[in-house]
């Protein structure tokens, strides 16, 4: 063999050398890229089994507060139902104690009454008692509206009643007096320390039947005569019925409204007045409420009624009921 074969072999076991030194890296690097990819894939597959496992614990615990939501739910759905069954109850307690818009008719015929309880029961109340030849006649609004309204409505009711049921025949005024004291007293009011504002207003009339002479007081309400000159406002005294309040206060007075044939009036709580909407949100006021109902002069009661029941809710469009609404209409 010569020297120039001898050094081309030579030559081809280096490159030979050299091409399986550069494969043998290529396959280490390619086994530590493997390794490390198996390491990042064991890593991942450890997430994955503990992600498993608290998707598990999540959705135990999911299963588990579900289950207490649905026992939570049905406690709370038992005593809305329970709560509710003994609202309406109490609801139709104090309907059968209220006045109602027939019994007045039986006296007037051409007479209503407009009722929109804020809640399911209401503070406000219409209210009627018969003593011989006089007819009391009342809208009453009692501190509060729903359940803590609705037991005012009870006692006031109870104490007109008491009052009124006399030989004496009081005028209103003498009524709101006895009324005040026997609030006061009821409620414990006049005990040293006595912490309790709780009472009502009322507009109160006395009708005596023969002659329809109509007397009227009024605790923060007042009356409106309808008559052929419009409507004429008559205040009343600006005392409530109960408090610890107005503790220098002065009596109620008496106001003989002069009645013809075909005169109306109207008796009303604060509900209706104070309630805001129309196109600048503002109350409708003693104000508004007598501009009204002058648009219905020469107009029967009952279209009168529907008119106030109608304007009421127009006025009142998405804003939420303020207070108890109660208006009651008689025409002579």
């Amino acid at each position: 063999m010569s020297f120039e074969e001898s050094n081309l072999d030579y030559d081809q076991l280096q490159d030979e050398l050299t091409r399986q030194l550069a494969e043998k890296e290529k396959i280490q690097h390619e086994m530590a890229q493997m390794k490390l990819f198996y390491a990042e894939l064991e890593a991942t597959n450890n997430h994955l089994v503990a992600a498993t496992w608290r998707e598990r614990d999540m959705k135990k615990q999911l299963a588990d507060t579900l289950s207490e939501l649905q026992r939570v739910q049905h406690v709370v759905e038992d005593q809305n139902r329970r709560i509710s069954e003994s609202i309406n109850y109490a609801r139709r307690i104090q309907t059968a104690i209220n006045a109602t818009e027939s019994e007045i008719q039986h006296f007037f015929p051409e007479s209503f009454v407009v009722y929109k309880p804020k809640d399911v029961l209401s503070g406000d109340f219409p209210w009627c008692f018969k003593n011989g030849d006089y007819l009391y006649v009342a809208a009453v609004d009692c501190t509060g509206h729903g359940v803590p309204g609705a037991m005012m409505s009870m006692i006031g009711n109870l104490l007109l009643k008491d009052i009124v049921n006399s030989p004496d025949m009081f005028t209103p005024a003498q009524v709101l007096f006895r009324l005040h004291e026997a609030v006061v007293n009821t409620l414990k009011q006049d005990v040293p320390g006595a912490d309790c504002y709780d009472g009502m207003d009322l507009a109160l009339c006395r009708i005596h039947l023969p002659t329809r002479e109509l007397i009227f007081a009024g605790s923060h309400r007042p009356l409106l005569h309808l008559n052929h000159d419009g409507a004429l406002l008559v205040d009343g005294d600006p005392y409530p019925i109960g408090g610890i309040s107005y503790k220098g206060r002065g009596g109620f007075i008496d106001h003989q409204v002069n009645m013809q044939p075909g005169d109306a009036i109207l008796i009303f709580s604060d509900g209706y007045i104070d309630q805001f909407g129309g196109p600048r949100n503002k109350r409708i006021m003693t104000k508004g409420l007598k501009e009204w109902v002058q648009t219905q002069q020469g107009k029967s009661m009952e279209a009168m009624r529907l008119f106030l029941d109608e304007s009421f809710d127009h006025w009142k469009g998405d804003n939420r009921q303020t207070d108890d609404v109660l208006v009651v209409g008689i025409r002579f």
